[in-house]
């Protein structure tokens, strides 16, 4: 692998900007804000991040593979290696250019969030590459067969986890397998609960058929948004929920939390309370289901977006509670794209809705708040 100046230079206020949006657009998962906060610190100190467009700068037989962060989100809080994801990233470059004498030229993200948009930035550093304006989902997911890679196909081995002090290659036929493999490799003690992952080898070619382009640049416009409004000292929550073109579905305090940990995955509910009713948000990591005491039906299901905000405008994850603690926080719940409302996806997200109680079928949110009382 070779430094590439391909794209254009991210600033320390873009990244920061980023981080803000992305932290999100997670909808609760994707990584803990502090855990992005603290490898964006590393990697201003390390170089510039070069972004690249994934129509103008990415060659059609360039190569390239994800790099993520994998795991238990409250783990990674607690520490998450900065070298971890390029170790993973690297090693399956070494097996790439053995195979076919070309290394990876690009990073590529997996999904958007505060942890999962920042990894990707730690490889492109070190290893001197650009990092891809794309990812597979534009929001955070629990599982990997939730990506728009998954339903193009594309295939997913081998499969890289790393941690400081080794790497473990292994091969799955599906994302789901390779789930199941991972989390069981991450659970199993070696990992304490998270990794650095890389996944996915693919060409430039690939991307373009398979990927969300201009993820990045969305989750930074978004900080900026943010940004700009709280400078201008307008309404936080009304700037976001513009920008997402989404509904503010409650508005309130922590009633209670709760909180397991399990095969990588946090399982939590967050209940939060007003002078009206209650909101519960059940979660996988990331938020999946919004149910109203106000409603029989929910307000909300994933793969649609429901983020978070505390209304003095800051943004927080299902890892980052103590940052809302005592603080009114605002619910918008969004529409995501059309890209993840396939079958091939809303069938996994029903899988995972099911493991959580719900057993019914998935109403986009626009359908659902139609006639709701928020």
């Amino acid at each position: 692998m070779t430094v590439a100046t391909i794209g254009k230079p991210l600033s320390t206020d873009d990244l920061h900007a980023i981080l803000n949006g992305a932290c999100i657009l997670g909808c609760g998962g994707g990584g803990p804000l502090s855990l992005g906060s603290s490898l964006l610190t590393q990697i201003i100190q390390q170089g510039t991040v070069y972004l690249a467009d994934p129509i103008n700068d990415l060659p059609d037989d360039a190569l390239t593979a994800i790099a993520a962060g994998v795991g238990s989100p409250l783990a990674a809080s607690e520490g998450f290696p900065f070298d971890v994801a390029s170790i993973a990233f690297k090693s399956l470059d070494d097996r790439q250019a053995a195979a076919s004498g070309k290394h990876f030229s690009f990073v590529l993200p997996a999904e958007v969030g505060a942890g999962n948009s920042i990894v990707p930035m730690t490889v492109a550093v070190k290893l001197g590459l650009p990092i891809i304006d794309a990812d597979g989902a534009r929001r955070a997911i629990p599982e990997l067969d939730m990506v728009t890679y998954a339903s193009h196909n594309l295939p997913i081995s081998p499969i890289v986890l790393a941690n400081a002090t080794q790497a473990i290659t292994f091969y799955a036929p599906n994302p789901a397998v390779a789930g199941v493999t991972a989390d069981g490799i991450i659970s199993g003690g070696a990992f304490t609960e998270d990794a650095g992952i890389s996944l996915w080898s693919m060409t430039g070619a690939d991307v373009k058929a398979a990927a969300i382009p201009h993820t990045m640049s969305y989750a930074r416009d978004l900080g900026i948004a943010l940004k700009q409004t709280l400078a201008e000292q307008k309404d936080p929550v009304e700037a976001v929920r513009a920008y997402l073109d989404g509904t503010v579905i409650f508005k309130g305090t922590i009633d209670s939390t709760s909180q397991t940990t399990e095969g990588g995955f946090d399982f939590g509910t967050l209940v939060l309370k007003n002078e009206r009713g209650r909101l519960t948000i059940y979660n996988q990591n990331e938020n999946l289901i919004a149910w109203s005491s106000l409603s029989p039906k929910p307000l909300a299901l994933a793969p649609d977006l429901i983020c978070y905000l505390t209304t003095d405008g800051q943004p927080f994850t299902n890892a980052d509670l103590d940052l809302a603690q005592g603080k009114e926080i605002a619910v918008i719940a969004a529409s995501c794209l059309p890209q993840m409302r396939v079958p091939a996806i809303l069938d996994k997200f029903l899988k995972a809705l099911k493991s959580l109680g719900y057993a019914g079928s998935y109403v986009p949110v626009e359908e659902l708040l139609k006639g709701s009382v928020q």
